[in-house]
Formats: C-alpha cells, sequence, structure tokens
C-alpha cells in the first residue's frame, strides 16, 4: 500500500509539471498572437496618415481611429469607426464628382484634381509619395505612393505567422491589393484587414479558451487524484489502527486467560473461562478480516477509477500535445514555400548564437535577395512572382546541411546560417549554390522566366550581436546589388 502511495505521488507530480508546461505554452501563444494584433494594428494606423489633411470631418474620423488602435480598442469598434471613414470617403467623393461636372464647361480641372474625392486621394499624378511613422500628412495622390502603399500592404501579409486556416482569408486581401489601381477604394482593403484582425483574435481567445479549459479540467482531476491519494492514505492509517486494536484485543485476552489458569480451582471451570476467551479472540480476528477486506476492495476500486481517469488525462494530453505541435509547426512554416519563416529564423538564430558563444566555433549569416524581383512580378504577375520564391526556398533548403539553417525572411529575402565554418570556406559554398539558381529556370504561360540572386555574407565576431552581425550581412547585400547583381559578397 506505501509503494502505491510512492507511485501515485510521482504521478501527482508528472501532471502538476504537464500542468504548468501547458500553462506556459498558452502564454506563449498568447503572446503571438498579441504580436500580429499589433502589427496590423500599426499597419492600420500608418495608412491613416495617407489622407490627412483632406477633409475635416475625414481628419477627426481619421485621429479617432489611431486613437482607438493606440488604446488598444476592440476589434468590433475598429470596425465602427473604419465603416464610418468609409461613409465619410463615399459622401466626399460623390460630392467631388458633382463640383466636376459643374465646373468642367467653366475652367478645367488642375492635373491631379479630377474625378471625385477617392479620385484625388489615389489619383494619377506622377509626384512620388511615401507612407511614414510621423503623423504628417503626406501626398498619395501618386501612382508611386499608390504603389508605396500596395508595397507595405503586401509585405505586412507576406510578414504575418498566421496558421493555415487563415491563409485564404490573407490570400483573398493579397489578391484584392495587387488588383487595386490608383482610383481603388483603398478603405474596403483597410476593413478586410480590420476583419482578418478580428478573426485572429477570436482565433487566439477560442484557442486560450480551449487550453484553459483542458488546464480546468486537468486541475480538477489532479486534486481528485490528490483526494483519492490522501483517501489510499486513511486505508493505510485504518489498517494500521486496526491492527494495533486487534493486538490490544487479543494480549487482553491472553491476559484474561493467564488470570484465569492462575485463580482457577476447578478444572472444569478452567476450560470453560478458555474456550470463552478463545471464542472472542477468534470473534475480534473474524471481525478484523473483514474490515480488511472491505478497506481493500474499497481501495481497489478507487486504484482502477483512479487508473481509467489516469488514461483519459493521459489520452487528452497526448491530443492535445499533438494539436499544440502541429500549431507549433504551423506558426514556424512559411505558408508559401514550406520552409522556416522568420519566427522560426529567430528562434534558431538565438539558439546558434549560444552555442557560438559557447564553444567558440565559427558562425557565418548569410542574406539572398531574388534580384530584379519586382520586375518579374510586373512582368509575369505575381503567381509567376510567387514560383520564383517556391523555386529558390526549395534550391536553398535542398542543398544545406543538416547543422545549417534556411528560411524566409520577408517578401524576396531569405536568410542562412552556416555553422563550423569560416568565411573563407563559407564563400565557394554560397557561390555555386548561385551558380545553381542562375542555371535553374521555368516556364510561365509559355515564357521562360530566369532567376538570379545576390547574397552577402557576415562572420559573428567576438562582441556581435545578432543585429550587428545582421547589419553587415545586410550591407554585403547591397554592396552585391550594387556591383551588378548575381553575386556574393562576403563583409
Amino acid at each position: 500500500m506505501d509503494i502505491d502511495t510512492d507511485n501515485q505521488a510521482q504521478e501527482l507530480e508528472q501532471w502538476k509539471k504537464k500542468y504548468l508546461d501547458y500553462l506556459e505554452e498558452s502564454e506563449r501563444s498568447e503572446k503571438q498572437w498579441k504580436d500580429s494584433d499589433e502589427l496590423l494594428r500599426k499597419t492600420i494606423s500608418r495608412l491613416t496618415l495617407a489622407a490627412d489633411g483632406l477633409d475635416d470631418t475625414l481628419d477627426k474620423q481619421l485621429r479617432d481611429l489611431r486613437n482607438a488602435i493606440r488604446d488598444h480598442s476592440s476589434s468590433s469598434q475598429l470596425r465602427v469607426r473604419i465603416d464610418e471613414m468609409s461613409r465619410t470617403l463615399v459622401r466626399l467623393d460623390q460630392s467631388g464628382k458633382q463640383r466636376d461636372v459643374t465646373d468642367e464647361s467653366a475652367t478645367p480641372a488642375p492635373s491631379g484634381e479630377s474625378g471625385g474625392f477617392l479620385k484625388r486621394i489615389f489619383g494619377t499624378s506622377s509626384s512620388p509619395a511615401s507612407v511614414s511613422d510621423s503623423e504628417t500628412p503626406h501626398d498619395v495622390g501618386s501612382t508611386g505612393s499608390t504603389e508605396t502603399i500596395r508595397d507595405i500592404l503586401v509585405q505586412l501579409l507576406e510578414r504575418l505567422t498566421l496558421p493555415d486556416e487563415f491563409s485564404g482569408h490573407v490570400e483573398r486581401i493579397r489578391a484584392h491589393i495587387l488588383k487595386m489601381d490608383e482610383g481603388g477604394q483603398w478603405d474596403s482593403v483597410l476593413g478586410e484587414i480590420a476583419d482578418l484582425v478580428q478573426a485572429i483574435r477570436a482565433q487566439s481567445l477560442k484557442e486560450k479558451q480551449g487550453i484553459e479549459d483542458f488546464l480546468k479540467q486537468l486541475g480538477e482531476r489532479l486534486q481528485e487524484v490528490d483526494r483519492q491519494l490522501a483517501q489510499s492514505e486513511a486505508y493505510y492509517d485504518d489498517t494500521r489502527d486496526a491492527g494495533e486494536r486487534l493486538d490490544t484485543q487479543v494480549q487482553q485476552e491472553i491476559s484474561g486467560i493467564g488470570n484465569s489458569v492462575r485463580d482457577a480451582t476447578d478444572l472444569g471451570q478452567l476450560k470453560q473461562v478458555v474456550r470463552t476467551h478463545i471464542d472472542v479472540i477468534l470473534e475480534h480476528m473474524a471481525g478484523h478480516r473483514e474490515a480488511e477486506q472491505q478497506r481493500y476492495d474499497e481501495a481497489k476500486r478507487e486504484i482502477v477509477v483512479m487508473g481509467e481517469r489516469m488514461a483519459d488525462m493521459e489520452s487528452e494530453t497526448e491530443t492535445l500535445r499533438s494539436r499544440i505541435d502541429d500549431e507549433r509547426s504551423q506558426a514556424k512554416t512559411d505558408a508559401l514555400t514550406g520552409i522556416p519563416n522568420r519566427l522560426a529564423w529567430e528562434e534558431r538564430l538565438e539558439q546558434e548564437i549560444a552555442r557560438w558563444k559557447r564553444f567558440s566555433t565559427p558562425l557565418v549569416l548569410v542574406m539572398w535577395d531574388v534580384d530584379h524581383f519586382k520586375q518579374i512580378n510586373d512582368r509575369f504577375g505575381h503567381k509567376a512572382g510567387d514560383k520564383v520564391l517556391r523555386t529558390l526556398a526549395h534550391m536553398l533548403a535542398d542543398n544545406v546541411r543538416e547543422t545549417d539553417f534556411v528560411a524566409r525572411y520577408g517578401g524576396e529575402e531569405f536568410v542562412q546560417l552556416i555553422t563550423g565554418t569560416s568565411l573563407e570556406e563559407c564563400l565557394p559554398v554560397v557561390e555555386k549554390l548561385r551558380a545553381g539558381i542562375e542555371s535553374t529556370a521555368f516556364h510561365f504561360r509559355d515564357e521562360r522566366v530566369t532567376i538570379t540572386a545576390s547574397c552577402g555574407l557576415a562572420l559573428f565576431q567576438d562582441g556581435d550581436s545578432a543585429d550587428q552581425c545582421f547589419e553587415r550581412a545586410d550591407k554585403a547585400l547591397y554592396r552585391a546589388k550594387d556591383a551588378g547583381r548575381n553575386r556574393c559578397i562576403s563583409d
């Protein structure tokens, strides 16, 4: 009984550890969702700057929207403010068109101001503009500005780390963005992004609630196991007490027999007294055996119930562990290329830097970038661009050692870690890979699409942080670009 109690106590400690592990996993998952939510909110806030200064009512709505984002208002509240802004944009667009019709016969409208209000925001002026972090309004009525906003939004979507279930939603937004022209209603894109924020938050809450429910059930079952352990200890104590009582009773009867023998004057009377004491002893022993059997049967039933519940907990834990492993794998995998994404990169980079500091073995960081990627997109379309990214990703992934690592950093950029190899030894390796990329081509709609890539290399040096080495590799990459592309240059 004592051995069973020790085993159950050990199992209880194991379940408590699993409880804490899943609680920590829940907190990590919640942080990941918060990061995605914050990135989307920041992007919406930046895009609202593009229309500042165009109308007093709209300016107030934009300020309210930015304040709501800073205050971390709910997605439903953001949606209401975006809808209000959309209605204002439509009203201003219609009034602008009416004024244009009225003024057209008298005075031609200046270039860049023809059409409605939305046309003036996303018109065809040739002056470039960009979206920055500052809250200074910019002229967004240019093709360059439209392309800048489009690129920002596409890069945002590519940098998001989301489960596969959101890939369709993201792809629809991405397709919508790429089809938008200078006169498009960009507020509808903001609405779709707000919907995505809401969907992400809802999924986050659902996942969190699911884990919390499981942890609650696990806690309740652990309390039940604890109660059963306490009951087992109580059985043990009852058995010990019953044994002591039986021993006392037997000793009393034996003592009574001794006294009877000492005081007896008649043999027949002595026999009767001894027989009476023996009957009492037998009665006590029978009662003890019956009580012990009842305790044994009850303990056995409790052990069977506990075993069944432990088996259920193990099954549920395995299911949850499998689901979390799948979600963790999805969260670290780039949806487009199938190779590790930026989240996986940052985790692996941290591990390799720790190993480099401990063992002082060489560690090289390589940055890859597809040459003329925008031209490929413009000429062949984004489907061809996606195929280029997948092709390059597979080539990089298929040509790294098990000890090395490659990931898609974002957009057309890829990053690579080469361990245990000096910078001089890495150069011919990446040069061979670059040549292999150059010789790779595919046909898209009966046209040949060639691929080249440039890369920059940097060796981790004493005192380096990840950012410092990354910056040197990035500078080497841009030197390769400036030198004509399709080449590899080391720091």
